[in-house]
């Protein structure tokens, strides 16, 4: 039986390629796991290693090609062709640990709950340094199934760490908008909007890099690319609010409505202080503050403080690295 379906989108990643998969191609995780490679019409050798990887371990790895490029759709085409319990997402430029991930195996096999949640640590390119993110440091006990999910809020689960029961994805009809960055966003608050239990597992599976200039998380991208996150913030905004109409009573809304005013926020600082333009940056950060105090109007007294903050900053002409100063020094406090 396969346990779990790990989806690797893929794009131009020669040059990390072999020690993502690498770290699946052990005899323990066989008939345990496959390995969706989504080749998104990459113009490198990463097709030669993904059919590498698939001739030596048929029964694990397998290669889709896909004209397209998008991101989104190659989820949505891992889901549908999903044959694991679960499901779960490994970007091609991270990796796991094996040893934990045959035991997140184990753990799920008897495992009935909508979403698992496991460790990881945040790696740093350029010096290699390693940040651990534990649930237990935002209160969760490893072993203990949740239905009270406002043990969301306290350990604001990320991809790397989240595991759905592939199942629920189906069931919920749940689909990542294309061509689109940031839709990791959307995997983390649509398909919660139908989870009705939580796992946390004292597990360290994720390799996350960061600190890669060529990342959509870097700042010069965040601004190329902010009117991708607009479109995920206002589809997440509308499924909120759609679920709050039509299920007043939903477990978790609370986490929904927390993870929406952080996004709005975030909006804020990267039109603020990462578009380099600053007139712009207030234009569309104007036009922003309009758009929440008319479609989410009890999450603007939630937001406004930090955005005035962000608009004076903006005034000042605060650079990037002054900002990322101040921030952690108030952070430390």
């Amino acid at each position: 039986m396969c346990i779990l379906t790990i989806a690797v989108p893929i794009f131009n990643m020669e040059w990390c390629l072999e020690k993502n998969l690498a770290t699946y191609d052990d005899p323990r995780l066989m008939g345990r796991i496959e390995v969706i490679c989504l080749n998104n019409a990459s113009e490198d050798g990463s097709k030669a290693i993904i059919e590498r990887f698939a001739a030596a371990r048929p029964e694990v790895f397998r290669l889709v090609d896909r004209d397209s490029r998008g991101y989104g759709s190659a989820i949505n085409a891992a889901l549908a062709l999903a044959q694991g319990k679960y499901f779960r997402i490994v970007d091609a430029d991270d990796w796991v640990n094996t040893e934990d991930l045959v035991k997140l195996t184990e753990a799920l096999g008897s495992c009935e709950a909508d979403a698992v949640m496991t460790d990881y640590e945040i790696v740093d390119m350029q010096t290699g340094d390693m940040t651990p993110v534990l649930a237990k440091t935002g209160g969760a006990h490893y072993g203990e199934v949740y239905t009270d999910l406002d043990i969301l809020i306290k350990t604001y689960p990320m991809i790397h760490g989240t595991t759905y029961r592939t199942g629920l994805l189906r069931d919920t009809g749940f689909a990542m908008q294309d061509n689109t960055f940031y839709v990791d966003e959307e995997f983390m608050l649509i398909p919660m909007l139908h989870v009705r239990s939580v796992l946390y597992l004292e597990l360290d599976i994720y390799r996350y890099m960061v600190a890669n200039p060529g990342q959509s998380s870097s700042p010069g991208n965040r601004a190329r690319m902010q009117d991708h996150q607009e479109r995920v913030i206002r589809r997440i905004a509308g499924e909120y609010l759609a679920d709050k109409k039509r299920n007043p009573g939903n477990k978790a809304l609370p986490y929904a409505r927390y993870r929406i005013m952080r996004l709005l926020g975030d909006r804020f600082m990267v039109l603020l202080i990462y578009v380099e333009d600053r007139k712009k940056g207030r234009e569309l950060a104007k036009s922003w503050e309009a758009y929440i105090r008319s479609t989410l109007p009890d999450l603007w007294p939630e937001v406004k403080n930090k955005a005035r903050i962000l608009y004076a900053m903006n005034g000042l002409h605060v650079s990037i690295p002054l900002y990322d100063r101040l921030k952690r020094a108030l952070l430390r406090k």
